[in-house]
């Protein structure tokens, strides 16, 4: 499966945005995404590809790359993450590492000639916990759609507004199942890196980048107090 803007556009020069997903084993599919690098350049930008129940942004599964090329960031890995599309609003989902790498593998990505690409393999059944309904198994047919913008650290922007722009999201015509999709040579459009992609891998990991926490979000230390008052007036009442 694969959808590309513009249309006619080669995902090598001048897509300004484009992903491809391939069934590649029984329980897995490799997804490759493409983006223009964003003018004026941002320090850390993401390319996500959601899986939604209609065309609609709003209670999607998103798997998001981001990557970072300028500032302080410059040779930092690129990295996966998966969020989910709360209304209008993304909200990151947190992982451990050992449940990361059960979902995710084989991550490479870089930035080449003004062209963000990468690319990683995820379950399509997932193997951990599902996070209160977060993270979806995908075995039923789901609308595909791809987007990019700026990043943060700890989370994604917002992308392009302009349904005008190249670089609004795209959504895909028809409903595609990773369960019982076969790479048919149904996608007339085959995505390659651009030449010169080398993606940084196990490249001065721990120097470049700090690593994922391994512990999940704690709350605020200046919250607990209030929590503590919160409580015990339940408790009078």
């Amino acid at each position: 499966m694969c959808m590309f803007r513009p249309r006619g556009c080669n995902p090598t020069l001048d897509c300004t945005i484009g992903v491809t997903v391939q069934v590649i084993g029984q329980n897995q599919m490799k997804v490759q995404m493409v983006a223009a690098t964003i003018i004026p350049p941002v320090q850390q930008q993401y390319v996500a590809v959601a899986f939604s129940h209609d065309k609609a942004m709003g209670n999607d599964s998103v798997s998001e790359c981001v990557i970072s090329n300028m500032g302080e960031f410059v040779g930092y890995e690129p990295e996966v993450y998966v969020s989910y599309n709360k209304g209008k609003s993304n909200d990151r989902v947190f992982l451990n590492d050992d449940e990361h790498d059960t979902l995710f593998s084989d991550l490479a990505g870089e930035v080449v000639d003004t062209r963000l690409v990468c690319e990683f393999t995820q379950q399509k059944m997932t193997q951990i916990d599902n996070k209160n309904g977060l993270i979806w198994n995908l075995n039923t047919p789901f609308y595909v759609m791809a987007a990019t913008g700026p990043a943060q650290p700890d989370e994604v922007n917002a992308h392009e507004l302009n349904r005008d722009s190249h670089s609004f999201p795209i959504t895909s015509e028809e409903t595609f199942n990773p369960i019982t999709f076969g790479n048919n040579g149904s996608c007339l459009i085959y995505f390659d890196h651009p030449n010169g992609f080398t993606p940084k891998i196990n490249t001065n990991r721990i120097e470049k980048r700090p690593m994922r926490p391994t512990e999940a979000p704690k709350a605020s230390a200046s919250l607990i107090p209030l929590i503590s008052f919160v409580l015990s007036l339940i408790m009078i009442f």
